[in-house]
């Protein structure tokens, strides 16, 4: 396999064991194998409980699939952190096997395979516009959205935006040509959703009980947040400094990024959908087997989004699908290579979560991915310095590699993630940006930002009429920003004259 094809593998939320044996296996047995790699699971949680710590990343469930089983099923770290005292935050609850997590966009899974099944069932056309089964009234505005198909929903090729709020609040639009272009959107798998609801006469939390969650035994999914016992046991989104967000408890279902589950769960959706049991060999084939074009990757690899999964056909034949989610201070992915019957899933509760895709590759798969965005990484080392050792240590770190050449997009990464933590920090970085190229907008902007935070409103003035003059063409944002500075310079020249 190729790097990026395992990149791709590397987070399948993948795993619920099919049997009473193969849970004793994972819990007594001192190894798991994957692609004939004989791994040891003392060892491997060792080493992923280190790189959630240094990644800081609260807490983790993470499964891995061969042969279609789920081989192999954990969870790591805290389910949130609680502020004990100002500014100092400690976990509370550990991760656990029942623990639900915010499905993100991996939510979309567990409907994918319902539509699939009532494809085959006779009762959905996947060519059939779906106004013919149920009107659209946010989209009657626009006569295109009568050629949109429940398969242009599940490719993301019906033009419809990701959310209506996105654009023009007042109206959902749809950007392109239905069933040209690939445009991801939230909406369409709403749309689509309900479509079945008024097919089956049914709500959508009962036909997802009825097609999913019950035929799979997943008991750790949920459509919306309920109150009972079952969902108290939930993790909590952290920003990159570990502090915890609010919790958003669904009362509405979004079937599209919503679902509450586990990766066991989700492990056991993709068994479900690509293992042959539940779903035709011509809806396996659908899957794979057409796709609007996505792009190519380095390797020469050509991405195509199916009806259900992003996927792509590697050097070696193999066909790969995965999904990405992120919720914000909530991040996933599941990937699973359809030919070899092998992957691997995980969900995260901290914005970070997507930054070690990577090293779980390398640990699950051996294949190591030369990408700058991944653990380890300068901003991931500094980040953890800062809140490990506060901001002088992490302040003499990155001075110290500064003299190592630290990459300009980790710089500029760094400086805005600390704008609001620390924005005395924020200003030195972007200040080293500066003086390595003169001609970037968005960091005189970011510098000019972090001035205004530290109440240097005349170095802050100078910063954004630079960034003006390198383009004037988006000017109205920065020229609020002047206004600003110009304004606080005024009220500290009348205090003086005081």
């Amino acid at each position: 396999m190729n790097k990026f094809k395992l990149s791709l593998i590397i987070s399948c939320t993948v795993f619920q064991f099919a049997t009473v044996t193969s849970i004793s296996a994972q819990i007594f047995n001192k190894s798991f194998q994957v692609e004939n790699r004989k791994i040891d699971v003392k060892e491997f949680n060792a080493k992923v409980e280190e790189i959630i710590d240094k990644a800081e990343i609260p807490g983790l469930s993470l499964a891995v699939i061969d042969r279609n089983e789920v081989v192999f099923f954990n969870t790591y770290g805290y389910k949130e952190y609680k502020e004990i005292r100002n500014g100092e935050f400690k976990p509370k609850g550990k991760v656990n096997k029942k623990t639900v997590f915010e499905g993100c966009s991996l939510s979309k899974s567990f409907f994918v395979f319902a539509v699939h099944r009532l494809v085959d069932q006779g009762i959905l056309n996947l060519d059939t516009p779906l106004y013919h089964y149920l009107e659209h009234p946010r989209l009657k505005h626009d006569d295109r959205y009568l050629k949109i198909t429940g398969y242009m929903v599940l490719t993301h090729s019906s033009g419809i935006e990701n959310w209506q709020y996105y654009n023009n609040p007042d109206t959902l639009e749809i950007l392109t040509e239905p069933g040209e272009a690939h445009i991801y959107s939230g909406e369409g798998y709403m749309y689509l959703a309900e479509v079945v609801a008024k097919l089956l006469g049914k709500s959508i939390e009962s036909y997802m009980e009825d097609l999913v969650y019950d035929p799979l035994k997943l008991k750790s999914t949920f459509t919306t947040f309920k109150n009972n016992r079952a969902l108290r046991n939930y993790s909590v989104g952290h920003d990159s400094f570990k502090k915890p967000q609010a919790k958003h408890k669904n009362k509405d279902v979004d079937i599209a990024g919503r679902i509450s589950t586990t990766a066991k769960d989700y492990g056991q959706v993709l068994i479900g959908i690509f293992g042959g049991d539940y779903l035709s060999k011509e809806r396996l084939n659908h899957l794979t087997g057409g796709g609007i074009y996505m792009g190519e990757d380095p390797a020469g690899n050509i991405h195509k989004y199916g009806p259900g999964f992003a996927f792509f056909i590697d050097q070696a034949g193999d066909t790969i699908v995965y999904q990405y989610g992120d919720n914000g201070a909530f991040k996933g992915f599941g990937g699973y290579n359809v030919t070899r019957d092998a992957g691997f899933v995980f969900f995260s509760n901290g914005v970070q979560g997507d930054k070690i895709r990577g090293i779980l590759q390398e640990l699950i798969f051996d294949i190591k991915e030369e990408d700058i965005t991944q653990y380890p990484n300068e901003v991931l080392a500094t980040l953890n310095m800062y809140n490990e050792q506060g901001y002088m240590a992490a302040l003499n770190y990155l001075r110290n590699r500064i003299q190592n050449d630290i990459s300009k997009y980790e710089l500029e990464e760094l400086s805005e993630l600390f704008l609001n933590e620390n924005s005395e920090f924020s200003a030195y970085i972007s200040g080293e940006i500066i003086s390595r190229s003169q001609e970037d907008q968005r960091i005189y902007v970011l510098h000019g930002k972090a001035m205004m935070k530290n109440h240097k409103f005349k170095e802050a003035l100078v910063d954004f009429e630079k960034a003006l003059e390198l383009d004037d063409m988006s000017s109205s944002d920065i020229e609020e920003l002047i206004a600003q500075c110009r304004e606080q310079l005024k009220k500290e020249e009348a205090v003086l004259k005081e």
